[in-house]
């Protein structure tokens, strides 16, 4: 019988052994003992709701987009419905949210859309909180005579230093970026300090709703969805290219 876990604040119990039983691949055995599943950044194993979901659409739906025919017509709505599910988790609306080949390869794209719109010295402020899949992208318009500048942490808790981060945002700073990995205690200061500077901040936990918002980006993969199928990306066209 599986011990309790208290999950969040709300103080319910967390019934870890049902979750278990809804991800089949958990029942793996190697060498007679239960496999230990450490490829988490890769990729996450997926619920049987999962398997049941993509089975379902190459069974009733698989066809092209804008069709006149039944299985199109599906595609269709499993589309806007996928959009709508993801405006939800981002805080946006549906209409801002896009799907892309993985968060990396998305990043580039974005990268290099905005750096037609800046000028040799404007300067980019990264994190060292970030994913390098959202540091590559942009250190890769220093080619182009952008600045890239790098925020601390402190490593004692792995939060943001927060006197670090103003001394790098400046007069030329276009954009501020984050993709951090865990923790974001300090994030909302962070928000309200970008957001009086005029700058875009790119996070994956505020949707582009909030003021100091412009595009966040999300690994699918990571979220117990399908491996390497997609990845959404949710922002303000209006706040996309903003210098």
């Amino acid at each position: 019988m599986s011990t309790p876990v208290m999950h969040g604040t709300e103080g319910k119990p967390l019934d870890v052994g049902w979750v278990r039983e809804q991800f089949p691949s958990l029942q793996l055995q190697v060498n007679g003992h239960a496999a230990a599943f450490l490829d988490g950044p890769a990729g996450t194993q997926v619920p049987k709701q999962v398997m049941d979901a993509v089975q379902n659409y190459y069974l009733n739906s698989n066809a092209n987009t804008c069709g006149a025919f039944a299985t199109s017509r599906s595609n269709d709505l499993i589309i806007a419905s996928a959009r709508t599910a993801m405006a939800d988790f981002f805080n946006c609306d549906k209409d801002e949210v896009v799907f892309g080949q993985n968060m990396t390869t998305i990043t580039f794209a974005l990268a290099r859309a905005i750096g037609r719109v800046l000028e040799p010295g404007d300067e980019i402020v990264v994190t060292a909180l970030d994913h390098d899949a959202n540091v590559a992208p942009w250190r890769a318009l220093e080619d182009m005579g952008m600045v890239i500048r790098q925020v601390d942490i402190h490593e004692s808790d792995c939060t943001l230093d927060l006197e670090d981060l103003k001394r790098k945002i400046n007069a030329n700073t276009k954009r501020c970026i984050t993709r951090p990995t865990g923790r974001l205690t300090c994030a909302p200061s962070i928000a309200i300090f970008w957001s009086a500077r005029r700058t875009s901040f790119s996070a994956p936990t505020w949707g582009p709703s909030t003021a100091s918002v412009s595009i966040c980006f999300g690994s699918s993969h990571t979220r117990c969805d399908p491996r390497r199928i997609l990845s959404p990306i949710g922002g303000k066209p209006e706040r996309k290219c903003r210098s």
